[in-house]
């Protein structure tokens, strides 16, 4: 039995399954639907669902394709959510770095395309602490100068206040895992059916770049034999430190 895939979104999909590179053009361009067989399809909508992909069956192009075409919105926004979630994480990992005194990351060239088309900006490279002094009190000025206004955009400035009590929720998380992860004293349960790809489950979700890269070198065999929804959490894990997708061969 054979699957077809469907890519609705306006970037190029693509993947690997057992050594076969599996790649879809953006929509609406040639090779933006493949047909696969049944376990490849499942392989592949497993890595790249989460970015919009999406797969049709016989009949979807009946009723002036309806069917195909709510599918599509459905990828479609899938794809706008992994998108606007890549770029939250990279500025969270940022703010993270600068509050432990480390380098700033420097966006990719796709992550920068992504922020300008979910319309969030991407944390800039840090300043020092005596030009953030002096900005702090140009602002705090400003706002003295400007207090009428701000009464009457009180309801902008509640809007703002939601927004960053939401992205400093989703800071402290994000930081109480870090260090849960560094304490490294919890282990996931081991349920029925799981093999020793486990232990390297917990080793790559807390690497930081280095380490990660070091362990694919040492590991690229295996990875190659870990269960589907394994791989889909490296790449995830890769995008995250590296700004772009796991690579298809050995990094140098």
């Amino acid at each position: 039995m054979s699957t077809v895939l469907f890519n609705p979104t306006n970037e190029e999909l693509r993947t690997q399954h057992q050594g076969v590179d599996v790649i879809l053009k953006p929509y609406p361009e040639d090779g933006h639907v493949l047909k696969v067989d049944d376990s490849r399809a499942r392989h592949v909508l497993n890595v790249l669902a989460p970015r919009g992909l999406t797969s049709l069956e016989y009949g979807d192009e009946r009723d002036s394709g309806k069917i195909k075409k709510e599918k599509a919105a459905a990828g479609v926004k899938r794809n706008f959510d992994f998108k606007r979630k890549q770029v939250i994480d990279f500025n969270q990992l940022n703010i993270s770095n600068q509050d432990k005194k480390i380098e700033y990351l420097r966006p990719a060239k796709h992550l920068k395309a992504y922020a300008d088309e979910v319309g969030i900006k991407l944390i800039q490279p840090y300043t020092s602490p005596d030009e953030g002094q002096e900005k702090i009190g140009t602002l705090t000025n400003e706002l003295k100068k400007k207090d009428t206004l701000i009464q009457e955009q009180k309801k902008q400035v509640s809007d703002l206040q939601g927004q960053v009590t939401e992205l400093s929720n989703q800071m402290k998380q994000f930081i109480d895992m870090m260090k849960t992860a560094k304490k490294d004293t919890w282990v996931e349960p081991v349920e029925d059916g799981q093999n020793d790809v486990d232990e390297e489950v917990v080793k790559f979700r807390v690497l930081n770049r280095p380490q990660l890269k070091a362990w694919m070198k040492k590991n690229w065999d295996e990875i190659q034999t870990y269960p589907d929804e394994i791989r889909a959490e490296i790449n995830e894990r890769h995008e995250k430190l590296f700004g772009e997708p796991f690579p298809e061969s050995v990094p140098e």
